[in-house]
């Protein structure tokens, strides 16, 4: 019996995340790196949500808000002459992977008031809601009383 070896159904990819931010950022050199991202991510998935969005660029170690979407939005509408590419790239590949952000520290935490901060906005949340609801049974009580008479 002889054994057969079969290739792979789909090649390894040449385009890494690096190279591709990379190309980006030449392309873009004022933007920041959120934007940047942003602008990669619309280009694949114009449809993308925010919260997608911002997991994303998690992963990449980027900070993305809404901001920085509508930024990318407008850069890329700026660019209506040209063709998007809905793919990027790249032009060489980096040898070595880039540096993650660290985070600087601006002082201790206070984590009490962290903590009464959210309990704060808990608890006004859940009197909006109560608040809602009682509207809600004023309503129908209304209502009966109206079909009563």
């Amino acid at each position: 019996m002889t054994d057969l070896m079969t290739e792979p159904t789909s090649k390894p990819h040449n385009n890494t995340w690096d190279a591709q931010f990379a190309l980006l950022k030449a392309r873009f050199p004022k933007a920041k790196d959120s934007i940047v991202f942003c602008i990669h991510a619309m280009q694949t998935n114009p449809d993308i949500a925010i919260d997608d969005l911002k997991a994303q660029a998690a992963m990449h170690g980027i900070h993305v808000t809404a901001a920085s979407a509508s930024a990318a939005n407008k850069m890329l509408a700026g660019q209506s002459g040209a063709k998007v590419a809905t793919t990027v790239t790249p032009l060489a590949v980096p040898t070595s992977p880039r540096p993650r952000r660290v985070p600087t520290n601006s002082g201790p935490l206070d984590v009490e008031g962290l903590i009464r901060a959210t309990v704060g906005k808990l608890q006004e949340q859940g009197n909006s809601e109560a608040e809602r609801l009682r509207g809600a049974v004023r309503k129908a009580i209304a209502v009966l009383e109206a079909a009563i008479t």
